[in-house]
């Protein structure tokens, strides 16, 4: 099986994101490119028609840039093609991508403004990092639309789609899971914090500058956090290796 570590790794996220609750049905997608190092290059991403805790390294697909499957059995759902396929060949920054439509951050671009602030300490590790898609143009399913979806991340790593879900962008698979999971927090924290009537004690941008830096260096935490996520696999889930 060509670029097995890769493909633990993809399974590793959504293995977990299934049991986060982040995933709509059989809808959504993550996808990962990969290099020519252990096997062809290209795209892994989840075939269309598989519950997340379902998915293992072999079930992957493998497409090329052009979106033909290159590895593997099964097809593509389009949404998951135009949006995942535009974002890696614009981005190559973005080596995971991780789409979904989880219900808190959901939530959040589904009430006006459709912001994210700074309330809490995790929101800070999203400061300036959020690009926001204020256009809903419905789905995702032609090459324009992803270009567009593409465009809008206008060079951050983060996108909030209105009316929509989100989308997570990292140089690893370690460091989108970690990222979408505190963005799912924060919104989660927000929501609440709003919901108890007495309004968001939101920070101003002067201190958010001046605290958002430390906060957002890692420190071997993104790291620990994946290792400490598959550890939990390897126990109650070994399957998803295979």
């Amino acid at each position: 099986m060509h670029h097995l570590q890769e493909r633990i790794q993809l399974a590793v996220a959504f293995r977990w994101a299934a049991r986060l609750g982040w995933q709509s049905g059989i809808c959504n997608h993550f996808s990962m490119a990969v290099d020519g190092s252990s096997g062809p290059a290209g795209i892994l991403i989840n075939p269309q028609g598989f519950h997340w805790s379902e998915l293992t390294a072999s079930s992957l697909l493998l497409m090329n840039a052009d979106g033909r499957i290159i590895d593997g059995e099964g097809a593509v759902e389009d949404t998951a093609f135009f949006i995942h396929l535009s974002i890696h060949n614009q981005l190559p920054s973005a080596t995971c991508i991780l789409h979904a439509h989880p219900p808190y951050s959901t939530a959040i671009m589904c009430s006006k403004p459709g912001r994210i602030v700074n309330c809490s300490q995790d929101s800070l590790r999203f400061h300036g990092r959020i690009a926001y898609d204020d256009h809903f143009g419905g789905l995702a399913d032609d090459t324009r639309e992803g270009k567009r979806i593409a465009n809008a991340l206008d060079g951050k790593s983060i996108m909030l789609m209105a009316n929509h879900g989100i989308t997570v962008t990292g140089p690893s698979v370690a460091k989108a899971l970690d990222d979408f999971y505190y963005l799912e927090l924060t919104a989660k924290y927000q929501l609440l914090a709003n919901n108890a009537g007495e309004g968001l004690n939101i920070l101003s941008d002067e201190k958010a500058n001046q605290l958002a830096p430390a906060i957002q260096e890692e420190n071997g935490q993104v790291e620990g956090h994946f290792n400490a996520i598959q550890r939990i696999l390897d126990k109650e889930e070994p399957e998803y290796r295979q």
